[in-house]
């Protein structure tokens, strides 16, 4: 699938240039993209880098950001993050259990379980992130990896301010300094 996604052939490569790599005593991170393709095999992926990888400092699980091939191909492989959700959580704890620093890059908080938080980083480039203006009002927009605004319309359709009436109960470390989680209505 590896190779069908990327329109070249790579994985049975890039796995010899890992362990390659490791043998030259050199930092392994593995980043791998989600789409509808793959989501379903979250965990298993995440089961794999334990297994034959345990050496890898860090895993980041992204986002899809909807340009090039991507573009071209949107219909078949962007899926809303809010439909893999419990996948990318199951494989986010396999990794942090197997004590491998996991991340999740780009993806807006609002879409996530509050229980991924602690592992979402805003990973875009500042230059091409974006807000919709709804934004304004969230409490955790400061942590926030925000939009793609090079994916155009490939935005999940949950997007939503987080506070009081979107998300029960705000992790502290989450709230913006100077605001409380009981006074989203009265800002509205």
């Amino acid at each position: 699938e590896h190779d069908e996604v990327m329109g070249v052939p790579g994985f049975a490569p890039t796995t010899k240039g890992i362990f390659n790599l490791t043998r030259f005593r050199q930092k392994v991170a593995i980043r791998t993209v989600i789409s509808s393709k793959n989501y379903t095999r979250l965990p298993q992926f995440a089961e794999f880098v334990c297994r034959n990888f345990p050496f890898a400092y860090h895993v980041a699980l992204m986002g899809l950001e909807v340009i090039n091939k991507a573009r071209e191909n949107a219909k078949s492989y962007w899926i809303d993050p809010v439909k893999y959700v419990a996948e990318l959580e199951e494989a986010v704890c396999i990794l942090h259990r197997a004590d491998i620093k996991v991340s999740v890059y780009n993806h807006p908080l609002c879409v996530l379980p509050t229980s991924l938080w602690r592992f979402a980083r805003a990973s875009i480039s500042p230059w091409k992130r974006s807000y919709r203006d709804f934004c304004r009002v969230c409490y955790v927009q400061e942590r926030c990896g925000g939009l793609f605004a090079t994916s155009g319309a490939w935005q999940s359709g949950y997007l939503m301010p987080v506070g009081d009436r979107c998300v029960p109960k705000v992790p502290s470390e989450f709230r913006t300094a100077g605001r409380s989680t009981t006074n989203l209505a009265n800002e509205s």
